[in-house]
């Protein structure tokens, strides 16, 4: 995934729409997956962080991925300004780098899925992140007519079909999927008119 959309926009990537989906995410993954005081949490395309910060107060540690510098940058300005001592930036490309094993117990990305060439590379990536009995967290877009992106560079997947995408995780080693369906949000589409756009929450689980 092409770092060249994220670096430029880091700076002013936090408008509210973002910032609104963000927690309503952070509340539906606290409420499902119920995570340990203690727990590891491994966030990939953290970006500005918009769900981590939301997610650290209510877990031992976030460890931030994102291959954008500029996207880890001001996340670590945020840190820094509101004193948060548990997240954890790192540099990392799951499309290039190998992801440490056991490195958490649960593994969520938000946004990021469609924008990856090979969902079942970051199925495998995810299994060997969590430790057993960990959670890989997948919030994306449900299937669209490719709407939803007024420009289709990086963006590899018209969002997902639910039952297809969790057969690919089946394939990795992960127990069948849950689903819920956690934002629900209004914008033009990419031929104009304004119209609604699904985000559904995958979690499957390592035995």
């Amino acid at each position: 995934m092409s770092t060249h959309f994220f670096d430029a926009n880091a700076a002013n990537w936090d408008i509210p729409m973002r910032v609104e989906r963000a927690q309503a995410i952070a509340t539906a993954l606290l409420r499902e997956a119920a995570p340990a005081h203690d727990a590891r949490v491994a966030d990939y395309g953290t970006g500005t962080g918009l769900l981590a910060v939301a997610l650290a107060p209510h877990v031992g540690e976030v460890i931030a991925l994102d291959n954008s510098a500029r996207m880890l940058a001001v996340l670590e300005e945020k840190c820094q300004a509101s004193a948060i001592p548990n997240i954890h930036g790192r540099r990392f490309d799951i499309e290039q780098d190998e992801i440490d094993p056991a490195l958490c117990d649960i593994f969520v990305s938000s946004m990021v899925l469609h924008h990856l060439r090979s969902p079942a590379q970051y199925a495998r990536a995810a299994w060997r992140a969590l430790c057993p009995g960990g959670l890989s967290i997948v919030i994306d877009l449900d299937s669209e007519a490719g709407e939803f992106h007024q420009d289709h560079a990086d963006v590899h997947h018209h969002g997902f079909e639910r039952a297809a995408l969790d057969q690919v995780f089946i394939a990795s080693g992960f127990e069948p999927a849950r689903f819920s369906t956690v934002f629900t949000l209004r914008k033009p589409g990419r031929s104009g008119p304004e119209r609604e756009f699904s985000l559904f929450m995958m979690i499957a689980r390592k035995p």
